[in-house]
């Protein structure tokens, strides 16, 4: 009986720890979060380049390998202009000395020269595939990360 209840603990003490950590992004970029503690996805802009990237992690920021062959991301609202939305479509990374590649990998990317000088926009994930879970239509801001709820939470799913 005592391994079960220190066994539940263990597994509320991680939920705490991963809804404590997701604040700092270790590509200087926006975090958004995948359903209720369960994962994120950064997303960071080389603003000179106009390269655009996404990063999947755990809570513990550890990479996690995605089977996708692209995520799509449509970007509005850069720098607060108004306009027809940017449909980009962020081709998998392979890298070689992780062993990553393309179709089982943890980093997606594309370049557009509309995102060179961007500072600020909003975007939607079409679709993201993480741990057997599949996560529609996520909608966050850059540089701050998720759209949460009043709660604190991002739960579209």
């Amino acid at each position: 009986m005592g391994r079960i209840v220190m066994a539940v603990a263990m597994a509320v003490l991680a939920i705490s720890v991963c809804a404590e950590e997701h604040g700092k992004a270790p590509h200087g970029g926006a975090m958004v979060e995948l359903g209720e503690h369960f994962g994120h996805l950064e997303v960071a802009v080389d603003a000179g380049t106009g390269k655009i990237s996404a990063y999947s992690m755990d809570c513990d920021h550890k990479a996690v390998r995605l089977k996708q062959n692209e995520i799509e991301i449509e970007i509005s609202h850069i720098n607060k202009a108004e306009g027809k939305p940017l449909k980009l479509k962020l081709k998998p990374v392979a890298n070689v000395l992780t062993g990553e590649k393309e179709g089982e990998t943890s980093e997606f990317s594309v370049q557009s020269d509309a995102l060179k000088g961007a500072k600020t926009f909003s975007g939607e994930i079409e679709e993201v595939k993480f741990k057997g879970k599949s996560f529609k239509d996520v909608d966050f801001k850059f540089p701050e990360g998720s759209v949460e709820d009043e709660h604190g939470h991002d739960h579209k799913k």
